[in-house]
C-alpha cells in the first residue's frame, strides 16, 4: 500500500481552494488539475508499506493527536516549482509554530516504531496542479489572482493509502486522529 499522512481538510476549505484553483485555471493553456476531493496537506509521505506498517503508521499518528492540540493555519499565497515549461503549482501556507511542533512530534513518533527521518523536512504547500502551462508568466498571474487568505482549523491528522485508478488517484481515509 502507498501511504502518507496528512491534514485533510473540510468540504468548506477545499471548496474555497477550488476557487483559487478555477482562477488559474483560466489563465493556463494546459493543466492536469488535482481533484478537489483530494485537496490535503502531506505532512509525510510514506511510499510502500505493508499491512504491519500500516498499523505501524497508525499507532504513531495516534500518538501524535492524542497529544497535539488543535490549531488554525492560514492558506496564504500562490507557488510554483518550475519544471522545464510546465509547472507544479501550489498553495502555500502562512508560517506556523504549531504545525512546525507537530510535525516533529509526527517524525519522533515515526522513529519510535522504526520509520526513517524525512531528511527534507517539512515543506508545507497544498498541490493544486501539475504539469500546467501558464498563459501568462507567474508574476503576472500572482497580481491578477486575487488569493484571499484562507482559515484552516487543524483538528485532526490522517493516514492516507494512495489508490490508483486508471490515470487518477484516489486518497483513501485509513486511521484519523482528532486532535485535543
Amino acid at each position: 500500500m502507498r501511504a502518507f499522512i496528512a491534514i485533510d481538510f473540510s468540504k468548506e476549505v477545499k471548496k474555497e481552494i477550488l476557487d483559487v484553483q478555477k482562477k488559474i485555471g483560466g489563465r493556463s493553456s494546459k493543466a492536469n488539475f488535482t481533484p478537489e476531493e483530494n485537496f490535503h496537506l502531506t505532512l509525510r509521505f510514506i511510499g510502500e508499506v505493508d499491512e504491519y506498517g500500516m498499523e505501524s503508521l497508525a499507532e504513531a499518528v495516534q500518538e501524535t493527536g492524542q497529544r497535539f492540540k488543535s490549531f488554525d493555519m492560514t492558506l496564504n499565497n500562490i507557488g510554483f516549482f518550475p519544471r522545464g515549461d510546465k509547472s507544479i503549482v501550489w498553495l502555500g501556507i502562512e508560517k506556523n509554530k504549531s504545525l512546525e511542533i507537530l510535525f516533529a512530534n509526527l517524525e519522533k513518533n515515526l522513529m519510535r516504531q522504526g520509520f526513517a527521518k524525512e531528511r527534507q523536512g517539512l515543506t508545507p504547500h497544498i498541490t493544486i496542479g501539475r504539469e500546467v502551462v501558464l498563459k501568462t508568466s507567474y508574476d503576472k498571474l500572482k497580481a491578477e489572482v486575487d488569493m484571499q487568505p484562507i482559515n484552516v482549523k487543524v483538528d485532526k491528522i490522517t493516514l492516507m493509502e494512495s489508490v490508483r485508478k486508471g490515470p487518477r488517484l484516489i486518497y483513501k481515509p485509513v486511521f484519523e486522529q482528532k486532535l485535543k
